[in-house]
């Protein structure tokens, strides 16, 4: 309600019915014990205390997020069937960066093989590797006997590389149709395919007659002397010289970078987390090497797209601050707070069994709900042995972290109350067994 104000379009994006929303917004003013929204029937705005509570909630699911990554997302050695060194063949060479973040955030070691873009998948389906990270100019298909499951990275724009001293280094966008005669350099793509040819064909131009075929680093000294143009990429290792020139292209051409990994091996919460930090990396590199680009509406509506931002018109990401915005992660993850609070109750009794008579549902459905947390999480979150089942290490932190943010969150009901009207009682009727001061839950 305070991004729009619409309870039809509130709906639609919950994905639910106009008279449920109204019904979680009643249910929502009992547990706060006043109201947060002004209704009419189409729409509705926060007043003050649904402002600052929209705000307390914001802070308390970020900060459940950053305890979970901290201490259960894929960390450390109780990660469900994590590698302990995780072997990955990869196109470019991953920014030591990516390196040092997986290790610090994921607990992760990176064994990183650099190979040609038509190695990498034979590196993967020959077992030489467990994981690969590489580009495809279509939708990344891949006949592996190996079973592979592909996580997109990032959906990667080209622009050309041009001397600063061509007759088409003036202009802001120049065209293929324009650059067909030139002397072009080119890498060998993972099917074999030519980057260059692909890209001309598929914006309907004839690949241009003098095209040389090489390696990506052998293309970029080229490209750094001068002696070809070529095309460049927010995910390629910027070529910047000051002879040297970056023009968008008319035509838009994209590929996409994927990580491929063995399911057996690398967990999805992991491998997720993963193709997060690689996009993070190459659009933090992005905003440092390519900022002008982001004075073009095509380039900044593109990075608004990829990193969930955005930007006022006219401005540029990062530019009043002097440092490149932090971009969010690629996957967004949502954790259940009840499947939380079942947690809570596991540790608070001890066991399954005396948690499962206490919330009075069975213990096979509270082994389901855990089981299903640990699933989403990628981690092991109880430890089963014939003595009984105990927490792990990281999952106590975590759970110790949520009850100080619930109480923060619980706080913030209570000052909230204090400057703004309590709903009159008996404004309405609290359901059979939920007093109408409840507790917030989350």
């Amino acid at each position: 309600m305070g991004q729009c104000g619409d309870l039809a379009e509130v709906a639609r994006g919950a994905g639910t019915r106009h008279g449920t929303v109204e019904r979680r917004l009643d249910r929502l003013d009992r547990a706060a014990g006043l109201p947060l929204t002004l209704r009419s029937r189409h729409s509705a705005r926060l007043t003050s205390a649904g402002s600052r509570m929209l705000i307390a909630g914001r802070r308390f699911f970020h900060q459940i997020d950053l305890a979970a990554r901290t201490h259960i997302f894929g960390h450390g050695s109780e990660a469900v069937d994590a590698p302990d060194v995780l072997s990955i063949a990869s196109t470019e060479p991953l920014l030591e960066e990516v390196v040092e973040d997986a290790a610090a955030s994921l607990g992760l070691l990176l064994s990183v093989r650099h190979e040609a873009p038509q190695q990498v998948a034979a590196q993967l389906a020959g077992y030489h590797v467990d994981a690969a990270y590489t580009w495809s100019l279509d939708s990344p298909i891949h006949s592996l006997e190996r079973a592979t499951r592909t996580y997109d990275v990032l959906d990667d724009p080209m622009w050309v590389i041009l001397p600063r001293d061509h007759p088409l280094a003036g202009r802001d966008e120049v065209s293929l149709v324009d650059l067909r005669d030139e002397t072009w350099v080119s890498e060998t793509g993972p099917g074999s395919e030519i980057l260059v040819a692909r890209v001309f064909q598929a914006a309907g131009v004839p690949a241009p007659a003098r095209l040389h075929v090489t390696g990506a680093s052998v293309a970029r000294g080229i490209l750094r002397r001068g002696d070809a143009i070529g095309l460049g990429s927010p995910t390629h290792p910027a070529v910047l010289a000051p002879s040297l020139v970056r023009r968008s292209l008319v035509e838009r051409p994209r590929r996409t970078t994927s990580l491929l990994v063995d399911p057996t091996i690398v967990p999805r919460a992991l491998a997720g987390r993963l193709a997060a930090l690689i996009a993070d990396s190459h659009l933090r590199r992005f905003v440092e090497h390519h900022r002008d680009l982001l004075h073009e509406g095509w380039w900044a509506h593109w990075y608004a797209e990829q990193t969930g931002h955005r930007p006022r018109a006219g401005s540029v990401p990062g530019a009043d601050s002097g440092t490149e915005p932090a971009p969010e992660p690629t996957e967004v993850r949502k954790l259940d707070t009840e499947d939380l609070h079942l947690l809570q109750a596991v540790a608070r009794h001890g066991s399954i069994n005396r948690a499962a008579a206490a919330l009075s549902i069975s213990q096979s459905a509270l082994t389901r709900r855990i089981h299903r947390l640990e699933q989403a999480v990628g981690a092991r979150l109880l430890l089963r042995s014939p003595r009984g089942t105990s927490l792990t290490g990281p999952t106590r932190r975590f759970l110790r972290q949520l009850a100080l943010y619930e109480a923060e969150f619980h706080d913030a009901a209570v000052a909230c109350r204090s400057v703004d009207r309590p709903l009159p009682h008996g404004h309405w009727t609290a359901r059979q067994g939920t007093p109408a001061g409840a507790r917030l839950s989350g």
